[in-house]
């Protein structure tokens, strides 16, 4: 019987696929010449060896397993983005990824070993862990940082719509580093609309606000049918406006988008830990005045 591995959605975005001659070679080795290598697993997960598996499934061929023991799941993980990181074929795109996602799963197993002392996660812990990677990979402790943001970001993709993070992470559409943590903010039904409109347009370089602009542009009403007079419609010479009551609170809403996103802007940012203490405080002290604003008008919204 032919062993049935699991393949994990995240384990194998994961491993950048082997290009089509290095496939062709590797099917040569393992029909003429008998040789292949042991697929690599955890818990019945591959963790490396995924076209030797999938070769061995298509030719009815036995798969040589090799078992891993790791403890948790982000050892797995760290394992694997080291693993391919050696690798000299990585694109750029799957390269930032794997340096991300290096970072996030070592600040997990840290947070796990120090789960009995809380007092033991502080900022200079992640920055550690950030100038360790980066002393690895010859790479600085800022780039870490905003390595890891970039795979949570296309972390957020891949519970919406993994066709889209697939296609970034192979290139097949081209995003900025900025616009994919704006794109992973997206609601999960215009990521898929979005994958939907791009795969019809044929779209491979694209901006997220050309991307919008598409969701937008499918979105139209369609055009009245030719033929059909349009009902005119008399407007007086002047008509004084009416009083709105909404309309102080109607611009208000349309304002607070925008802090929002100033605010998650601040959040992501990789230079978080190089900030003076002055201007954190100062960002503090008016994000206090604002929570206490918010706290008030709330308040007075309810007695009405």
């Amino acid at each position: 019987m032919l062993n049935k591995l699991i393949i994990d959605t995240e384990f194998r975005l994961l491993v950048q696929p082997i290009s089509p001659e290095a496939l062709l070679s590797l099917q040569e080795d393992i029909l003429l010449n008998g040789k292949k290598l042991p697929v690599l697993v955890w818990e019945g997960n591959i963790i490396d060896g995924y076209e030797i598996y999938e070769l061995c499934q298509k030719h009815n061929i036995p798969v040589t397993v090799s078992s891993k023991k790791f403890s948790v799941r982000s050892q797995a993980i760290s394992w694997i983005c080291r693993r391919q990181l050696t690798r000299q074929d990585l694109i750029v795109e799957t390269r930032r990824y794997l340096l991300g996602k290096y970072f996030e799963s070592e600040k997990k197993l840290f947070l796990q070993s120090s789960a009995t002392n809380p007092d033991k996660e502080h900022p200079s812990s992640q920055y550690e862990i950030a100038s360790r990677i980066g002393n690895e990979f010859n790479m600085s402790t800022s780039s870490i940082y905003k390595y890891g943001i970039y795979a949570r970001a296309v972390d957020d993709i891949i519970s919406k719509e993994p066709a889209v993070a697939e296609k970034i992470l192979s290139a097949k559409i081209k995003i900025s580093q900025d616009n994919i943590v704006e794109l992973s903010r997206l609601p999960k039904e215009n990521v898929r609309n979005l994958n939907k409109n791009l795969a019809e347009l044929g779209i491979s370089r694209v901006s997220y606000s050309d991307m919008r602009h598409e969701l937008q542009w499918k979105n139209l009403p369609t055009p009245p049918k030719p033929g059909k007079p349009e009902k005119k419609v008399d407007f007086p010479i002047k008509q004084t406006p009416k009083y709105d009551p909404d309309a102080e609170i109607s611009s208000l809403s349309l304002t607070v988008p925008s802090w929002i996103s100033s605010i998650n802007r601040v959040r992501d940012s990789p230079s978080m830990a190089f900030t003076t203490a002055s201007a954190r405080k100062d960002l503090k002290l008016k994000l206090s005045d604002l929570k206490a604003s918010i706290v008030n008008l709330v308040k007075l919204m309810e007695e009405y």
